[in-house]
């Protein structure tokens, strides 16, 4: 790259956040309107756990290992099957053997609430290191971007699409190309995926036998099994979940006998007159037993989990649920694992199969005379939670949070959502919180919580306009400064004018920006809010740079520098560091922009921010190459191109990449 291709007019928009411009640079907007977290690590290991006992299926799962690993680009192995015939056991087992990454998900298929493939992406996207705000809006666009990203990875990846219910379910995760690989299970033969088809049956009649006594020796080594097992697998219909449960049954009762159990289970059958599960009254029969061979407690606790609208539940949730402290739920929690009335989901949680899910329901509803307390608890403890919490306290959540939302009663839909916003920032799902958003928004108004809905108005607005859909981010601008106003929000006013300001400056209208955001920090310095005081003069000092406006670039970004000191604001300060290096490399202080930046490079690694590392690694590798240091300028832009890749900005490391071959030699 020759000197004259990296001048300060083209390094003037390097600003820490954003995109590549058509010039030699990383267009970044400003470093104050980067909402930054922790680095998302890769999740590329998330299959859940398997039962202990797990016992025959060799053949399909040869016939698994087989797909999976053959040099054929066999792309999509389905496995088919009944509710509850062990599909997930033999898909995660088979999964676990895959010797890249794995990519998990269970899509709920036949759930009141299955998950839409965009979820389903933009859950990939982020386990993949891909952070919420690159994730595109539109569905298709977030699956180029999904296959872009796979593309680039060179160790093969399985993904593991649990529980669909289509094949448009499933269709949007294929990955493009032979490299990777894809395992669905499903109810259905998929056959429009052109898949290659395991259909997986109920047990053979020795080896559901053999799960029944190898499940009880787990739990009791001792344990020998006299009497008719092989009558009573017969009676659970040789079907996996019902086994567990038959084993689960004999095992927390030594006095039990399987005699006496084959005789409740055939007696309960006998009694039932509900619609039967996979076409067995036994596994109907098998739940029942095994709910009411329970203690009154866990059983009140089992019909009471299913209040919780999520896939998962925490020992929190349920002791809300139940009214108790936490280490009580855990116990009760550990009874209905043992009774495999529900199944471990990660430390501390616990979720359903979809026919005790149902079955849970219709003991709720049959047995539980007061539904609506407990669901009030359940509100009030994911309110107080959501208050005090962390981002990933908040990602985990996630889906129970979104749902509780939207079946929350209206104050406590605002509530909630005020809290999350609070605790912190949304950073990953945009499109999940812009619908809790939207959702508490409507509530807020509906109950004349007019400082609420200030409030979500002014974070919607923001939400909208990190998605870059300037008319929509303008619209909400607007009516939140409209309603501020109204109400002499002064604070609010400020805020809103701060968000129009990035609007303007997004758009490039310098002088209405800078008209913005002069009329917001006057505000703030009226209320004494330094912290805002100081992300406005962030902004200024951004402004001043497009402007080539120099000196008041420097003025502003000292200012901000010093009041993020005053109030502590550690990462504030590097957002500002990272710009006076930015500034010091259009002034032509290239020994300045070198110490600005790696002071803020210190800072933006100990944090875990990524896009603010890959930014000032920009600049470092600009200030190496215009002193012919080229093997150091090769290393900080080799290492800002994969950042950017792993973020999905395939702009900025395309144009990175520009810039490396122009070097010369290896990038």
């Amino acid at each position: 790259m020759a000197d004259h291709d990296v001048s300060a007019a083209d390094v003037v928009n390097n600003d820490i956040s954003g995109t590549v411009t058509a010039g030699t640079v990383v267009q970044a907007g400003h470093v104050a309107h980067l909402h930054v977290r922790p680095d998302p690590p890769l999740a590329l290991a998330g299959l859940p756990p398997t039962e202990a006992a797990f016992t025959g299926r060799a053949q399909d799962l040869a016939k698994l290992a087989e797909a999976l690993t053959s040099p054929r680009p066999v792309l999509v192995t389905a496995v088919a099957g009944l509710a509850g015939v062990g599909k997930t056991t033999l898909a995660v087992r088979a999964a676990s053997r895959f010797a890249g990454g794995v990519l998990f998900i269970d899509l709920r298929g036949y759930s009141d609430s299955p998950v839409q493939p965009a979820e389903a992406l933009s859950v990939f996207l982020h386990a993949l290191g891909v952070p919420g705000e690159h994730v595109p809006a539109d569905p298709a666009a977030r699956a180029n971007l999904y296959r872009s990203v796979l593309a680039d990875r060179a160790e093969p990846v399985l993904v593991v699409a649990d529980n669909a219910s289509s094949a448009d379910q499933v269709r949007p995760l294929l990955p493009g190309g032979g490299k990777h690989r894809v395992l669905v299970t499903s109810r259905e033969v998929l056959g429009e995926l052109s898949a290659h088809q395991v259909r997986v049956d109920v047990l053979p009649p020795a080896e559901a036998e053999e799960l029944i006594r190898a499940a009880v020796r787990t739990r009791d080594p001792e344990r020998v099994l006299d009497g008719p097992v092989a009558e009573l697998a017969a009676l659970c219909g040789h079907l996996p979940l019902a086994l567990g449960i038959a084993a689960a049954l004999l095992a927390e009762d030594v006095d039990l006998s399987v005699r006496d159990l084959v005789d409740l289970v055939a007696n309960a059958t006998n009694r039932l007159d509900e619609l039967e599960y996979a076409g067995n009254y036994a596994v109907r029969a098998a739940f029942e037993l095994s709910y009411q061979r329970l203690r009154e407690p866990e059983r009140r606790a089992f019909r009471l989990l299913s209040l919780n609208p999520g896939a998962q539940t925490s020992a929190e949730a349920a002791a809300a649920l139940v009214g108790e402290p936490v280490d009580k739920a855990k116990r009760l929690l550990a009874g209905l694992k043992r009774a495999h009335m529900v199944e471990p989901a990660g430390p501390g949680r616990v979720r359903f199969h979809d026919l005790l899910r149902i079955f849970a329901e219709e003991c709720c509803a049959r047995d539980e005379p007061d539904r609506r307390s407990p669901f009030e608890r359940l509100l009030d403890h994911y309110v107080s939670a959501a208050r005090a919490a962390s981002p990933s306290w908040i990602g985990v959540e996630r889906t129970n949070l979104v749902a509780v939302v939207e079946l929350a009663d209206d104050d406590r839909a605002v509530d909630l959502a005020v809290a999350i916003g609070d605790s912190s920032a949304p950073t990953t799902r945009w499109d999940d919180w812009e619908s809790t958003y939207r959702h508490a928004l409507v509530a807020a108004e509906r109950r004349n919580r007019w400082r609420d809905e200030r409030v979500l108005l002014n974070r919607l607005a923001m939400l909208v306009l990190e998605q870059r859909r300037f008319d929509e981010a303008r619209e909400l601008c607007e009516r939140a400064l409209a309603r501020h106003r109204g109400f002499r929000d002064k604070h609010g006013e400020a805020i809103a004018l701060n968000t129009l300001g990035d609007l303007a400056l997004d758009l490039r209208d310098f002088d209405l920006a800078g008209r913005l955001y002069v009329s917001a920090a006057h505000m703030f310095i009226e209320l004494g809010d330094r912290r805002w005081q100081a992300i406005v003069y962030n902004h200024l000092g951004t402004l001043r740079c497009w402007q080539r406006e120099f000196g008041m670039a420097q003025v502003h970004f000292m200012a901000a520098r010093q009041m993020y000191r005053r109030v502590g604001d550690v990462h504030g300060e590097a957002r500002v560091l990272a710009n006076l290096g930015n500034l010091a490399l259009q002034t032509g202080d290239l020994a300045g922009a070198r110490a600005l930046s790696l002071q803020g490079l210190e800072i933006f690694r100990a944090v875990g921010d990524r896009l603010g590392t890959a930014k000032v690694l920009v600049n470092l590798g600009i200030a190496h190459e215009r002193v012919r240091l080229v093997e150091k300028a090769r290393e900080y832009w080799g290492e800002a191109r994969d950042v950017f890749r792993g973020f999905g900005d395939s702009e900025s490391a395309s144009h990175v990449e520009r810039w490396l071959a122009e070097l010369g030699g290896h990038g």
